[in-house]
């Protein structure tokens, strides 16, 4: 401290304070012949050097006190705050003194620029910025800038209104996504398919306001993905079956028509909602459409399937319902026509197709059992379908193919003969010639019967193409 001390305040730095002063008062003096300026405030008091020298006098005599007793405190003597209590005085004054000088600098810088002469620099700047505010005056300069000016306050006013109308969509989208997704998931469950929506989100992407979400298949948040998903990676197109997607799609719809405020105007189209979905999914679409019909002003369900529609034909007031046909009127192309559900359906019975749609979604059932019900399903089809080709009592699966193949291209079921023959050739082999005791499930290839199933379900019309 005391080298600190004896260096900030020794002669040689009272001396250069000295010497900027003195030079201080020379710029005051030459400056002053060509600035105005007030000088008094540029003098510096001559009690600037002692104030100085004499705190730096009772500093080091208190630290010598203090060197030769370490261990004792030494308060400040009245020497040395009476000197410090001057140091500050000056120290004020200094900076006053500082602040005009700066003041003063800038009136130099002025009056030098001003004193400067021939700056081509110079001019060419002051001449370019004139000759471009004379062009900002010109009419057609003029006008650009008005319609400028005119169509950024347009731009500002439409994004506010963006601005706006995206909060209000926030705002309304909050409080629509979660309940619609909880009706979703609620429709899901009543269908038992499984698995269940998540993290249902929105965003504006592309400046179109969209939804995204998950499926949760086994407790595993599954993405929706997309053409360039890579096929190893779970997305929607290797985790679904054709049934759960149509699921899917029906719980969509059921729960975007319930919050309908104007559905009780609308006509609903619903085209085979029951598609590759097991019979109790089935039944629960028969219940879901005859739901719609009591809050719509109209259901209309097309289905290949008669015995479905005769489900929902059975839950639908009699006064109310409606059954038609599409048929084929050859050169005319098609008509609609009356039909008879009860008689399309006679003969046909329902837990058979139901069996056979139940195996094909999920593989449960019996397999001869399922063989069998094949056989059955395309007879009573073929012979209620038919019902002038085939007599009711001798229309076994074999009879009903020779008939086809003897009437020729002039046979009403000319186009079912190729796949009735190559199911008939399948289910034969275990149906007749052996003891259908002896055979197991074993000798049955799930994924071939898998195979005629579907295609014994397209012929009856219980499957889409």
């Amino acid at each position: 401290m005391q080298l600190q001390v004896g260096q900030l305040f020794d002669a040689g730095a009272i001396g250069k304070l000295e010497t900027l002063a003195e030079q201080n008062r020379g710029g005051v003096e030459f400056w002053g012949r060509f600035c105005a300026f007030d000088k008094v405030s540029f003098s510096v008091s001559t009690e600037i050097s002692v104030a100085v020298r004499t705190l730096g006098q009772t500093s080091l005599a208190l630290l010598t006190r203090k060197a030769s007793s370490p261990l004792e405190p030494v308060a400040p003597d009245d020497a040395f705050s009476t000197a410090f209590a001057a140091y500050n005085l000056v120290q004020d004054a200094v900076v006053k003194t500082n602040t005009a000088i700066r003041a003063m600098n800038a009136l130099i810088t002025d009056k030098k620029t001003e004193t400067v002469t021939g700056n081509v620099n110079v001019a060419e700047s002051q001449l370019a910025r004139l000759k471009a505010i004379k062009n900002r005056h010109e009419t057609e300069i003029a006008q650009s800038c008005a319609d400028y000016n005119r169509l950024a306050g347009v731009k500002d006013t439409i994004d506010n209104e963006k601005n706006s109308i995206r909060t209000k969509l926030d705002t309304h989208t909050e409080k629509m996504v979660k309940p619609y997704e909880k009706r979703i998931n609620e429709y899901l469950d009543n269908f038992n398919a499984g698995y269940s929506l998540t993290e249902t989100k929105h965003s504006y992407s592309g400046g179109v306001a969209t939804s995204s979400y998950q499926l949760v298949i086994n407790s595993t948040p599954i993405d929706v993905g997309g053409g360039s998903t890579p096929l190893n990676q779970p997305s929607f197109k290797n985790t679904l079956s054709s049934g759960d997607r149509t699921t899917l799609a029906l719980a969509f719809f059921l729960a975007h028509l319930e919050r309908d405020a104007d559905r009780a105007r609308k006509i609903v189209v619903l085209d085979d909602p029951f598609n590759s979905q097991d019979a109790f999914r089935r039944r629960q679409t028969v219940h879901e459409i005859h739901k719609a019909g009591n809050y719509c002003a109209q259901v209309i369900v097309l289905s290949h399937d008669a015995t479905f529609l005769k489900q929902v034909w059975d839950k639908a007031p009699a006064a109310e319902r409606t059954a038609i046909n599409i048929v084929d009127n050859h050169a005319q192309g098609s008509k609609i026509m009356s039909i008879n559900l009860e008689k399309a359906c006679q003969g046909r019975t329902a837990t058979d197709l139901d069996d056979l749609q139940t195996f094909l979604t999920s593989g449960a059932g019996e397999l001869l059992d399922l063989i069998r019900k094949m056989r059955v399903v395309l007879e009573t089809y073929c012979r209620t379908t038919y019902p002038n080709s085939f007599h009711p009592e001798q229309g076994w699966l074999g009879d009903i193919i020779r008939k086809i193949r003897e009437g020729g291209d002039d046979h009403p079921a000319k186009h079912l003969y190729d796949e009735l023959d190559q199911i008939n050739e399948y289910t034969s082999k275990y149906h007749h010639g052996e003891n259908m005791a002896s055979r197991t499930p074993d000798q049955i290839d799930q994924r071939e019967l898998s195979g005629y199933v579907r295609r014994t379900l397209r012929v009856v019309n219980a499957l889409q193409a």
